[in-house]
């Protein structure tokens, strides 16, 4: 058996986590095997992530850093993904702040060194900055909490992160690029099949 590996990646409120659900469900109703991955619940990543946190240091990410994770990241994918591969039809890995910030943070790497650290199959899901920003206070309102970095996110950072993924999906035509401004998520739906070919 060959095992797909897919990823939403994208900025906060563009509509990754969603966009999972509803692949989850078309999958369990053609009976496909899969794991749905937010790297951020696995060891060894999870204790960094934990870490990262209490030493203060936010979205400072130096290039040590950034390839420090992306070993961690590695080692967190051998040690719970790996053994998998060849068993299961479906990876999706859902992107979270944790897990794509440090490509993004301050714009300090390149579309092309992002690439060459976190090579995978996928759909890069934006919208606009406004929307982005509207969607995090709703969801903040939603859960009542404002402990996620992500939800402190200004609308000058989100726009820098949005270019960025602009640029990456300009560079990479092989990665399919869904604007979810103004669409409903099943509309979104409809191009994540047509994009990942589900």
């Amino acid at each position: 058996m060959r095992t797909q590996i897919l990823c939403l990646e994208g900025i906060t409120g563009a509509g990754k986590t969603t966009q999972a659900k509803k692949i989850k469900q078309r999958w369990n109703f053609m009976n496909k095997s899969y794991k749905i991955i937010n790297e951020k619940e696995y060891e060894p990543f999870k204790q960094t992530i934990i870490n990262w946190h209490k030493s203060g240091a936010n979205q400072n990410f130096s290039f040590e850093l950034i390839y420090k994770i992306a070993k961690i990241r590695g080692e967190t994918h051998k040690n719970n993904f790996v053994p998998l591969i060849g068993i299961l039809d479906y990876f999706l890995f859902d992107r979270s702040f944790y897990t794509s910030a440090i490509y993004q943070a301050v714009g300090e790497l390149t579309s092309e060194q992002i690439i060459k650290i976190n090579i995978q199959e996928g759909a890069i899901l934006i919208c606009s900055s406004e929307t982005a920003r509207k969607r995090i206070d709703e969801r903040r309102l939603k859960t009542n909490k404002y402990t996620l970095p992500s939800m402190h996110e200004s609308l000058e950072e989100i726009t820098k992160r949005r270019e960025l993924y602009l640029e990456l999906a300009r560079q990479h035509p092989e990665l399919y690029l869904i604007d979810t401004t103004n669409k409903t998520e099943n509309e979104v739906f409809e191009e994540v099949k047509l994009g990942l070919k589900l």
